[in-house]
């Protein structure tokens, strides 16, 4: 039923109604880039949560090499540390200048988002306009009450009051949605100037930071000179040190082969009992229990726990250059870990302690087995765990020992896959 009909003003009123609707789709529709920005703001805080860890393991180097300096000997391990702080001071700046540069873009997007916005608002707020004039101007060409009595009938009649009551609400509530998006807007873009202004006051925090860094390289460069003095000490360390790596290297093969010798002839014996009256077979095959802890082992390369709760690695697997010493080079069978005083070794895995013996110059060693894999830490000062136990992941070991002479509580961690040596950075979780 048309509600204009008998009525003089149809045509004005149809165009009234006519901007209503546009109105209406406007701000029914969905916003303008309601979903754009995401990825960029997913990536800062990825960034923020990087820049947080880096503070917090800056906060920790910068805890040991206080330790290192209260002590009266400086070692190589106190060089270790401060390098090991110079590359995260660089990669802290790096990251805050890159979440910047994000902050930035956002900040440029959502400017053009405004623009956009507030040109279609200027828009709709005209059409407004020239809805609320013909509104006045229908107002003096008819009466509302004559509108409504003029109907042919009491539905009609009805329908015609329900019409007016809209077009009165609509006029309200549509200036307060087209102000309440303007405003919501602005606040987007009050809220990401403070970002960028945050941001920047972390940059101008940061500028401590090179500061900070500059020094740290002085006292690198002061620390190598010195220990260059010390080449004599230094060679004689040296020598020490790769005696007993090398003592540490022919305990852990040794037992290692004692361990796959045992597991064969357990094996052997297993497969002899189940195959007694059956037919010969030359097959061996492992129990389901020892066949899933190798498997469960692997599934979790690069997920695998620190071998201590706190800590970084200042020597890394495999060949080195020696920091000081000319033409000298140095092999890490594992990764050395410098911690807290007091810390203690844990369990990356679970399995069975299959060793516990003491190499000079390394303390003492506990040896986990994890099915074709085994796990080797050292430089324990006590022992809380006997051969034979069943180990949990992350279950204590033993306390980490303290060298007197730097003053560093170091724990030196081998990862092996039946005698071949792993790299065990590639195994444990990447912080």
């Amino acid at each position: 039923m048309n509600l204009f009909r008998n009525s003089p003003s149809g045509n004005r009123i149809s165009k009234f109604v006519l901007l209503c609707g546009l109105v209406t789709l406007f701000l029914a529709g969905p916003s303008i880039a309601q979903n754009k920005g995401h990825d960029n703001k997913r990536k800062q805080k990825e960034l923020e949560q990087q820049r947080k860890k880096k503070e917090q393991e800056i906060a920790l180097t910068k805890k040991l090499l206080s330790q290192t300096q209260n002590e009266k000997k400086k070692s190589l391990n106190q060089l270790r540390i401060l390098n090991k702080q110079i590359g995260m001071r660089e990669a802290l700046i790096q990251t805050v200048n890159q979440e910047l540069e994000g902050v930035d873009i956002q900040i440029f997007s959502k400017r053009e988002d405004v623009e956009e916005i507030l040109q279609n608002l200027e828009i709709r707020k005209q059409e407004y306009a020239e809805m609320v004039y013909l509104a006045y101007k229908s107002k003096r060409v008819f009466d509302p009450l004559t509108f409504v009595l003029s109907a042919s009938s009491f539905h009609q009649a009805a329908r015609r009051i329900e019409f007016l009551r809209s077009l009165s609400a609509s006029r309200t509530v549509q200036m307060d949605l087209i102000r309440q998006s303007q405003q919501k807007l602005e606040a987007e873009l009050a809220q990401l100037e403070a970002i960028r202004i945050e941001k920047s006051d972390l940059l101008n925090k940061k500028e401590v930071e090179k500061t900070e860094l500059e020094t740290d390289k002085n006292e690198e460069n002061a620390l190598v000179g010195n220990l260059k003095k010390k080449e004599k000490e230094l060679r004689k360390d040296l020598a020490a040190k790769q005696k007993a790596a090398r003592k540490l290297n022919e305990a852990i093969n040794r037992i290692i082969k004692e361990e796959l010798e045992r597991a064969r002839k357990e094996e052997e014996e297993r497969r002899k009992r189940e195959n007694k009256g059956k037919k010969k077979t030359t097959e061996l095959a492992m129990t389901p229990e020892a066949a899933a802890l190798p498997a469960n082992f692997t599934s979790n390369k690069g997920k695998l726990p620190w071998p201590v709760e706190s800590g970084f690695v200042i020597r890394s697997f495999g060949e080195h250059r020696h920091p000081t010493l000319p033409n000298v080079k140095t092999v890490n069978n594992g990764i050395d870990i410098v911690t807290s005083d007091g810390a203690n070794a844990r369990a990356v895995f679970q399995g069975e302690v299959r060793a516990i013996f003491n190499v000079p110059g390394m303390q003492n060693a506990v040896m986990i087995n994890h099915g074709e894999f085994f796990t080797v830490y050292t430089h324990l000062e006590t022992v809380t765990v006997k051969k034979g136990d069943k180990v949990s992941t992350k279950q204590s070991l033993g306390k980490v020992y303290k060298d007197p002479d730097d003053g560093k509580s170091i724990v030196h961690f081998e990862l092996w896959k039946g005698n071949a040596k792993q790299d065990p950075e590639t195994w444990i979780y990447s912080k």
